[in-house]
């Protein structure tokens, strides 16, 4: 073997060395580039729209309101009912609870519907007539739905008259309207129509009170007193007011000596006692002051203790005018005059009326003062007629 021969052996090897490496080197490229090329054509990810809605309009609330999810996912939807609604369903998506899951295949538009809470309303009557009900606001067939508004009307047989109303409706108005907000029971009260009462005229004493300071002349409780009176077949013939704002009792008795009048009154009230206590007076010194009073009332009735009756003093203080003065300290001594004033009353077989409590709603509700932030209203007042017409139509006043 010459030289050559020999130098041409490793030459060869090394060309067949260099094809394999190239060929492993090419599979390797051509592998990245496929790799590459599949990345770089894959798609972009999937995205659905969800879109909520409520129905109707503020009946509550769903959540999400608007989201995008990948294809795919599993999207949680809510349904939260507003005051006074119920959840009733679904729209564009299975399911009838509050909480529902769906998957995300395509776009969805998902509704929650509420339907309003329905209340029974029930009625009955005392004595013989009907109530008759008038839907007014968006009624039901089957119950009402929640803030319906029905008018009521006490249709009493003949024979029978209307008196008041009892239960979830108070007062002796028909027809009256009612608002649906929960379940309620209503009572019609009616009496037999007896023979008419025909009093003389009823004397009215007092203060700002019996004046009705800061009310209308048809708001003074006098007045609204004989409205109600009527209404139960008694009627009186004419009204005579003597009051006037700031008396005490003595200034009161005075006029009263002032006027000559005579015991010719068929009905006479008797409110007074709250400027005594405003002034400062104690209530052991006001006892003879009214006792003195209440006697010369007694007899103004033609002593006939029974056509007499007295009101105990309104709390002035729960109006939220105290002049400076603890409401608390003015409550404890209206509470002493009145218990003054209930005790000397009771004594004398004269029917004493206790209007205190109500005129302490006030505290929370100010629609039972009038304009001046001080004195009662003409609602207040009906409250405190209520209380007594009942009472005094039970008393032979012939």
């Amino acid at each position: 073997m010459n030289c050559r021969e020999l130098d041409s052996k490793p030459n060869s090897n090394r060309f067949q060395w260099n094809k394999k490496s190239y060929l492993s080197n090419m599979k390797k490229s051509l592998l990245f580039f496929l790799i590459l090329f599949l990345f770089s054509c894959s798609k972009d990810p999937i995205l659905y729209t969800l879109t909520t809605s409520v129905n109707p309009k503020n009946a509550g609330t769903v959540s999400p309101i608007n989201k995008q999810y990948n294809e795919g996912e599993m999207a949680s939807i809510i349904a939260t009912p507003a005051s006074e609604y119920v959840f009733q369903s679904w729209s564009g998506a299975p399911g009838d609870t509050l909480s529902i899951n769906i998957i995300m295949d395509s776009d969805k538009l998902v509704t929650a519907n509420f339907v309003k809470k329905k209340y029974t309303l029930t009625t009955s009557v005392e004595g013989e007539g009907t109530i008759i009900e008038k839907v007014i606001k968006t009624g039901a067939t089957n119950g009402y739905n929640s803030q319906s508004i029905v008018e009521l009307t006490a249709s009493p047989k003949e024979g029978w008259l209307f008196k008041k109303w009892t239960g979830d409706l108070l007062g002796t108005e028909s027809p009256q309207q009612i608002i649906i907000n929960k379940e309620k029971k209503i009572t019609a009260v009616f009496i037999k129509t007896v023979e008419l009462k025909k009093v003389s005229t009823y004397l009215a004493l007092g203060d700002s009170y019996t004046i009705g300071e800061a009310v209308e002349i048809n708001d003074r409780w006098p007045v609204q007193f004989l409205k109600e009176l009527k209404k139960i077949n008694t009627e009186i013939d004419s009204l005579q007011i003597v009051a006037r704002t700031g008396w005490k009792a003595e200034e009161l008795n005075e006029e009263i000596n002032n006027l000559n009048l005579v015991p010719s009154f068929g009905l006479v009230s008797l409110q007074i006692g709250v400027n005594n206590q405003f002034q400062g007076q104690n209530a052991n010194d006001f006892r003879p002051a009214f006792v003195k009073l209440l006697n010369r009332s007694i007899s103004l009735a033609g002593t006939k203790n029974k056509k007499l009756f007295v009101l105990s003093i309104p709390d002035w203080g729960a109006s939220g005018y105290s002049g400076g003065k603890d409401s608390d300290k003015i409550s404890k001594e209206i509470d002493d005059f009145n218990s003054v004033i209930q005790t000397e009353t009771e004594i004398r077989g004269v029917p004493f009326f206790n209007i205190t409590p109500i005129s302490r709603r006030a505290r929370s509700d100010k629609t039972l003062i009038a304009s001046d932030g001080l004195h009662p209203s003409g609602k207040m007042y009906k409250l405190w007629v209520e209380k007594i017409v009942d009472e005094i139509s039970k008393i032979d006043l012939n």
